[in-house]
């Protein structure tokens, strides 16, 4: 089984396609993954020096940054990990359902019951 470091590195390069990639968005890239816990700080920095080192070695040079980041939220989405965009959605379904049932219980004629954290 392949490692998270080298899944994370294998997504990478195949959506970079050997092109060029600047070492701070690099970094970038992978420190996120480090903070969201999916990569140590070992695995993150080996990582980037393996990902700068098969740019340098393929010798193409390209601005693609919108592969690189599709290939990176590919390998979150595999990993089940949620992205802010999914999140907002889940917000809006939860305010959009809060509403109805607001609706509900007033024309019901009855009293929402305070949340169980009004009073902190």
């Amino acid at each position: 089984m392949m490692s998270p470091r080298e899944a994370v590195e294998q997504a990478i390069f195949v959506a970079v396609g050997a092109a060029s990639l600047t070492r701070d968005r690099a970094q970038a890239i992978v420190d996120d993954l480090v903070r969201r816990g999916q990569l140590s700080d070992e695995e993150g920095r080996l990582t980037v020096d393996g990902l700068m080192a098969r740019v340098r070695a393929s010798g193409e040079q390209q601005g693609i940054i919108d592969k690189i980041e599709g290939g990176v939220h590919g390998l979150l989405r595999e990993l089940g990990i949620a992205q802010r965009d999914d999140i907002a959605d889940v917000d809006q379904r939860i305010a959009e359902l809060e509403h109805r049932i607001r609706l509900l219980e007033e024309a019901a004629g009855t009293t929402p019951a305070a949340p169980a954290d009004a009073g902190a």
